[in-house]
């Protein structure tokens, strides 16, 4: 059994939001929704997104199941009200397309982090919908995640049980770097191991032990931070809270796999291990038979592929299998 953890939906409800929405500019071109933040264009296919098209990018690549869930343009940009608004459709219509999977969809649920008390309350909705997990983008609107307006929704989050998966979005420092495609392609990977160590420097894990968190892409630019990233205690702010790499070879923080580089995959599980590593794909932007080819190259043990395929992504979401 496989299952891929990353693996992206774009329900139309979150479309027509957008089109309705100053920023980022958007506009459909045939089949295609083109989403202008400025410093960054992005093209998003409804062909791509189509519930049938995941279904064979998966069968391509011998995947079993897919965690699904809803990619940027993400409702921080929406004004708080409209992202209350938006999230309760969009997770409805999550657990619609979940619905269409037969069985091989899993749902990820959206929360509006930057209308907090919304955001509580939605929090029992995803769970009333049966979606096993929500997201964490590296920003919220205005909002760091280490926001303490989060404070109440991250609360809610852990008594819910609910795996909280980082995603990177439009950085707020984007327009610095918006030359060559340089926020998609480069930028995504280190503001979410900003977004990780603002998590632990504020305390927010350590003040939330029962909350798993997600970090993507192999854990992005993370590992490769090693010697920069334990500071002594005095100088992380209150003082008691662990450290960013204590924190990440803890069990509260899991890695998904969504990155297409033998070499950088060979160097995590030298680092990290892979006892909380899945594999994942960030489909579309990667098909399915990429990731199973290359994870097919790494020369994992069958214990190893075990665990990466399916008894981590199993355990972490309590999908019962």
């Amino acid at each position: 059994m496989r299952i891929d953890v990353q693996c992206h939906i774009f329900p139309k409800v979150l479309q027509e939001y957008m089109l309705e929405n100053p920023y980022p500019k958007c506009m459909k071109k045939g089949d295609v929704l083109i989403c202008d933040f400025g410093s960054q264009i992005l093209g998003l296919s409804d062909e791509s997104y189509a519930p049938a098209s995941i279904l064979r990018s998966m069968d391509a690549g011998k995947v079993d199941i897919a965690i699904v869930s809803p990619n940027i343009p993400d409702p921080g940009f929406l004004p708080p009200e409209k992202a209350a608004e938006l999230c309760v459709k969009l997770n409805e219509a999550t657990r619609e397309i979940v619905d269409q999977g037969n069985g091989r969809f899993y749902g990820v649920g959206l929360l509006p982090w930057h209308a907090p008390e919304a955001a509580v309350k939605e929090v029992r909705h995803i769970r009333e919908l049966g979606l096993v997990g929500t997201m964490l983008f590296s920003r919220n609107a205005e909002l760091q995640v280490d926001d303490p307006k989060l404070e109440p929704v991250y609360d809610a989050v852990e008594r819910a049980g609910l795996p909280v998966q980082i995603h990177p979005t439009i950085p707020l420092w984007a327009d610095p770097i918006g030359d060559y495609g340089m926020v998609a392609a480069n930028s995504f990977v280190i503001d979410t191991a900003f977004a990780f160590m603002r998590l632990c420097y504020s305390g927010i894990m350590d003040r939330h032990p029962d909350m798993k968190v997600v970090m993507p892409h192999a854990g992005g630019v993370l590992p490769f931070l090693d010697g920069r990233l334990p500071p002594r205690r005095e100088q992380v702010p209150e003082g008691q809270w662990r450290n960013v790499k204590e924190v990440m070879f803890s069990g509260q923080t899991w890695f998904d796999l969504a990155n297409h580089s033998e070499h950088i995959l060979g160097y995590f599980r030298d680092y990290l291990g892979l006892s909380r590593a899945m594999y994942a794909t960030d489909y579309p932007f990667a098909p399915h038979e990429r990731a199973t080819e290359l994870q097919d190259r790494m020369g994992f043990t069958e214990e190893e592929k075990e665990e990466i395929n399916w008894k981590n992504a199993d355990c972490l979401f309590g999908l019962g299998l």
